[in-house]
């Protein structure tokens, strides 16, 4: 029965294998791996070459890699969008080589750092495009301008240098005049800490206020801040008045100067012609009592001058001749008036 069963499988192997019968099975299985090879070739090729043809190439230099490997993904203000392509030693920095979609534009002014992408410690790199133009393909970004992660190494680092310059001896005498101090002045520490304990209790019974209190101070930044234009506006009308203040004043305190030299000046001429003035104002005195006397001699005449007119005028008023009556004979009036033989002379 056993042979009857493993009859038919061995027909039907040799059935399915005919098309082998005549032909090389060497020359075959060599085409075969050719094939593979070239199946899998294309397939790391082809991904590669489609990345070079949609993507353009920077690089970036920093302090130091800080984990970062070729592979690791490059984020473009947040999106995936390339991949580091290596990562080298220049001198005293590294040169990270990443690749960028082509659509991507970067900025003259853009940056980059290396950030943490996992707690696993996994890296990737951040790009920030910023500024006017253009970054071309092949263009550096900068140590300037990129940033590495605070990582453990650093803080072991400094807390290595930042013990190596504690002073150990001033440090351990601090410590051992507070230990002994402590249990002299545990009364004052226990106050102390009450009174820590009543603040906290207060500021929590009184959160309401406070909350108040921050809500309006928030509300009147908020209405200087709506008002900026306006408070804008009135610093500078109060810088102009200023200036025309300062202005006016400049020219008031050279008035004053002037004056105050005008006023030494006129000092120093009276005190230098004191005498000559002196003469001279007590000649005009005598000359004003002199017009004086004058005027009243003329006020005198101008009043005689008066009555003569008016006769010398009545005698001469008819004609080519002149004119004389009297009373008691050829006498003028005035005779008559002094000898006081006529009434109602003037």
């Amino acid at each position: 029965m056993s042979e009857l069963a493993s009859e038919p499988s061995t027909q039907g192997w040799v059935g399915g294998n005919v098309w082998l019968r005549g032909r090389n099975p060497v020359t075959y299985g060599l085409i075969f791996g050719l094939v593979g090879l070239l199946v899998v070739a294309a397939a790391i090729v082809v991904p590669e070459l489609m990345l070079v043809a949609r993507t353009r190439d920077y690089q970036a230099q920093f302090a130091n890699a800080s984990g970062l490997r070729q592979d690791d993904a490059v984020y473009v203000a947040g999106v995936p969008s390339g991949k580091v392509t290596g990562v080298e030693l220049a001198g005293d920095k590294v040169v990270v080589e990443f690749r960028l979609d082509g659509g991507r534009t970067l900025g003259e002014a853009t940056s980059a750092s290396i950030k943490l992408a996992t707690i696993l410690g996994r890296r990737y790199l951040a790009v920030e495009p910023a500024g006017r133009g253009e970054l071309a393909a092949g263009d550096t970004i900068p140590l300037g301008r990129t940033s590495v992660p605070y990582i453990l190494d650093d803080l072991g680092r400094q807390a290595t240098e930042t013990t190596e310059e504690l002073d150990l001896d001033q440090l351990r005498t601090a410590l051992n005049t507070v230990a002994d101090a402590m249990p002299k002045d545990a009364g004052l520490v226990s106050s102390a800490l009450d009174g820590v304990s009543s603040a906290a209790t207060m500021v929590n019974d009184h959160s309401g206020q406070i909350s108040q209190l921050l809500d309006g101070a928030q509300t009147l930044s908020a209405a200087l801040l709506d008002q900026r234009d306006t408070i804008t506006a009135l610093l500078g009308d109060a810088n102009t008045v200023a200036t025309a203040l300062a202005k006016r004043r400049a020219v008031i305190q050279q008035l004053r100067t002037d004056l105050a030299n005008l006023t030494t000046l006129a000092q120093g001429f009276l005190d230098r012609n004191s005498s000559e003035i002196d003469s001279v104002l007590t000649s005009l005195h005598g000359l004003t009592d002199t017009l004086a006397t004058n005027e009243q001699a003329l006020g005198e005449v101008i009043e005689r001058l008066g009555p003569v007119s008016r006769y010398y005028a009545n005698a001469t008023g008819n004609g080519n001749w002149v004119d004389i009556a009297g009373p008691a004979g050829p006498l003028p009036d005035n005779l008559l008036c002094v000898a006081g033989l006529l009434q109602g002379c003037a």
